[in-house]
């Protein structure tokens, strides 16, 4: 228990450091929306490409897990879309947001570290096959989708050339063809430019949830509770029952990779979800599911772990 709030203590306080400095003035709002601009544009592209290239992709893709991974997140990220979209009436974005945070885990900074305190090293294996998931089908998925609601009144060819051309030119998005291509190329940086790259990675994640904290401190979250409460249901529950269902359908991936996965799935959104979110245009909803599915995932995880522990 000690080690698993030793994981996500920090994630609260950088989370109340940013709410401090804005509810304080001693930052203006107008300054956390440029520093989640740079982990959008800067930050997030760096982690992306800098992760993919230390995989070698040939050696590391396990095809059964990867499949179940990918089955279970798009469950939930199609289950939480319909909900959204058709029960709630939300607009495609609005649902966009919702899927995205009920199917991508923090897989790199609470669920690798608890899968690893638990499991050794079926932890390092299942981590980089769940982050290729998450960076290749879910958070394109829903980008897409937000491009998409933004086109209204064209005809689908258009709204599918549209998107692509939007996309294309979205850092993130290059940086995952990016790194896709050099790592399955078996390409290497010079020294300087990955030890570059590894720097503005580095930024990335205090960065993000000092945003996370300065957009709760303007949020009024009474109008959205449902919505954050859906979200954080989606993650939390809906996300490992999927992926365990995936695993037992794949049948061939082996136990301990397995219970990697299940304690990766059961980790709460990734740690810039809600820099994502407001790039679909909602942020606020977003900050505010990663800070409850953060605290829950407390008690989640040790279930979870009661589960899969040898």
């Amino acid at each position: 228990m000690s080690a698993l709030l030793s994981v996500i203590l920090p994630i609260f306080v950088l989370i109340g450091v940013g709410f401090t400095a804005v509810r304080t003035r001693y930052v203006p709002s107008s300054v956390v929306e440029a520093l989640g601009a740079f982990v959008l544009n800067f930050a997030l592209p760096a982690v992306i490409l800098h992760a993919l290239l230390q995989q070698d992709l040939q050696r590391t893709l396990d095809w059964g897990y990867i499949f179940a991974y990918a089955a279970g997140s798009l469950i939930a990220f199609v289950a939480i879309l319909a909900l959204f979209r058709l029960a709630m009436g939300k607009s495609l974005s609005h649902a966009a947001a919702a899927a995205l945070g009920a199917s991508a885990s923090n897989s790199g900074f609470v669920g690798f570290p608890v899968a690893s305190l638990a499991l050794g090293a079926p932890a390092l294996a299942a981590l980089p096959l769940s982050m290729l998931v998450e960076n290749i089908i879910i958070i394109p998925l829903a980008l897409a989708l937000g491009e998409a609601s933004t086109q209204k009144g064209e005809g689908l060819r258009d709204i599918l050339s549209g998107t692509l051309r939007r996309l294309s030119r979205t850092p993130l998005i290059v940086a995952i063809f990016m790194g896709v291509v050099l790592s399955a190329a078996g390409v290497s940086l010079p020294q300087p430019l990955s030890t570059a790259l590894k720097m503005m990675a580095d930024a990335s994640v205090p960065c993000a949830l000092f945003v996370v904290g300065g957009t709760l401190a303007g949020l009024k979250a009474g109008s959205i509770a449902g919505d954050i409460m859906a979200i954080v249901a989606g993650k939390l529950l809906l996300h490992p029952l999927a992926v365990g269902a995936g695993f037992l359908l794949a049948g061939d991936v082996p136990a301990e990779l397995m219970a990697a996965g299940l304690i990766l799935a059961s980790s709460p959104m990734l740690t810039v979800y809600p820099i994502l979110g407001a790039r679909l245009g909602h942020g606020g909803m977003c900050a505010a599911a990663l800070l409850i599915a953060t605290t829950a995932s407390f008690l989640t995880l040790i279930a979870v772990l009661g589960l899969v522990r040898p």
